[in-house]
């Protein structure tokens, strides 16, 4: 019994000599980029809005209080919300920051199972500290008691379960992952549809015991790379030195799905799409700013006005594939002087396009759910976006390709019109979407023609 006592106190000194000397090295940024005088007008600053704040508050308590009683049964989504963040999160991120002077620890006689159950207490109970400061007063306030304590006693299950759940599925390959992901969320959405809460929680507890099971080998390796990085990675520090300490590449979201196999036969295709891979890991500040909007542009605008949807759907598949195209329309710069096979430079390309696309699919999925609308029409829907973005985009990466080599090509812009316009209609009245594969398919401009005929 002595042993988990022995190997406290270690990890106790081990993490006051790590804050130590963090507080040293941002103590030396402080003295070397900061100015007392702008410290001082900032403090001043700070308090007069605390002070503006504080008053502004004091008007808004009553306009809120008792508002918040409706979200009350939404605290049932908690624990699927909290599998679903941390099945997202292990794919970079193993939760517990075991590092490397844990696992030099670990080699003297101090067991790694105590030092992994220190740092999720540690975690637990700062995660506690906070939800005691921030939600629990806003709880009291905008809920009856019987809300705000169904909803911090499952925050207060749901943050362990995550951090538990985030540390299991980390070492675990990717399909394990992207089961329980899929698998949470289907429950998530089963649960918004209204079925009962406790089979849906059942569910919940098989897959919870199923990871229990599951016996995995944990990549150490991997997690104390990220974690040294983590933890060194100090932002201010960083962002006043310029030197940022990041996580090695190989152990990005992408890599950690498609590792590299060795002596793998690589496809002309294959080799594109690695080439095709970097450049857009290059224009992520466009991909990232342009997939967030078009999302945006679907569910805000119609969650205040239904109807726009009509509009707002077809906007956000033109923005998205312009971008796509004009991001394509680098390929000179992107190959440079290699050979260029055509059709194996688009087919590379338009998969990860056709990539990108899903947060917006799934985003007007969303909204269509919360507006109302029956499973059958979205259904009819889906098929039917799917359908277009599937020949549209195509026609503008091969456009895009034909501008670049200065070929000589008809724009049939009529038939992109025409698709999104009968899409946009498709939102008011499912009949609608019987145009859109009459003018975006051959077939359907055969069928088309002998119609008219």
């Amino acid at each position: 019994m002595m042993e988990p006592m022995t190997t406290y106190s270690v990890y106790k000194w081990l993490r006051k000599k790590r804050r130590k000397k963090k507080f040293d090295l941002y103590k030396q940024t402080y003295h070397m980029i900061v100015d007392p005088v702008m410290v001082f007008y900032s403090g001043l600053f700070v308090i007069f809005c605390l002070f503006i704040g504080y008053e502004w508050l004091q008007q808004l308590i009553p306009l809120l209080d008792g508002r918040g009683t409706f979200i009350g049964p939404y605290a049932f989504f908690l624990p699927f919300l909290a599998i679903i963040s941390a099945s997202v999160t292990s794919f970079t991120d193993p939760g517990l920051r075991f590092t490397s002077s844990e696992l030099q620890l670990s080699f003297l006689p101090h067991s790694r199972k105590w030092m992994l159950t220190y740092l999720f207490l540690e975690k637990n109970i700062f995660q506690l500290l906070i939800i005691m400061v921030v939600p629990l007063p806003f709880a009291l306030i905008l809920m009856s008691w019987e809300s705000a304590v169904l909803w911090l006693s499952l925050l207060l299950f749901s943050y362990p379960l995550s951090l538990w759940m985030q540390w299991k599925l980390f070492s675990m390959s990717s399909v394990y992952k992207m089961s329980v992901f899929l698998f949470s969320a289907a429950l998530s959405i089963l649960l918004l549809l209204g079925f009962p809460t406790p089979f849906l929680y059942l569910g919940l507890s098989v897959l919870v015991l199923v990871i229990i099971i599951r016996k995995e080998e944990v990549d150490w390796g991997r997690v104390i790379d990220i974690n040294d990085a983590h933890v060194w990675n100090m932002w201010l520090v960083g962002y006043f030195t310029e030197v940022n300490i990041k996580p090695p590449k190989r152990f990005g979201i992408t890599k950690s799905i498609w590792r590299k196999k060795r002596g793998r036969h690589y496809s002309v295709q294959h080799l594109y799409g690695r080439i095709w891979t970097g450049y857009l890991q290059k224009s992520a500040d466009i991909i990232w700013k342009t997939v967030p909007t078009v999302c945006l542009i679907i569910l805000v605008i119609p969650l205040r006005v239904d109807w726009m949807l009509v509009f707002t759907l077809p906007i956000a598949i033109v923005v998205y594939h312009e971008v796509a195209g004009g991001l394509f329309s680098d390929v000179e710069n992107v190959f440079h002087s290699l050979p260029l096979e055509e059709d194996s430079c688009k087919n590379s390309y338009v998969k990860w396009a056709y990539v990108g696309f899903l947060p917006v699919f799934i985003s007007f999925g969303s909204v269509q759910i919360l507006l109302g609308e029956s499973l059958v029409v979205m259904g009819m829907q889906w098929i039917a976006i799917l359908l277009f973005v599937y020949v549209d985009l195509r026609r503008v990466i091969s456009e895009r390709l034909m501008m670049v080599q200065k070929e000589n090509f008809y724009r049939e812009d009529w038939r992109r019109v025409a698709g999104l316009v009968f899409l946009g209609a498709g939102v008011y009245h499912p009949l609608f979407l019987i145009g859109v594969p009459l003018v975006v398919l051959k077939r359907g401009r055969l069928i088309r023609k002998a119609i008219i005929s």
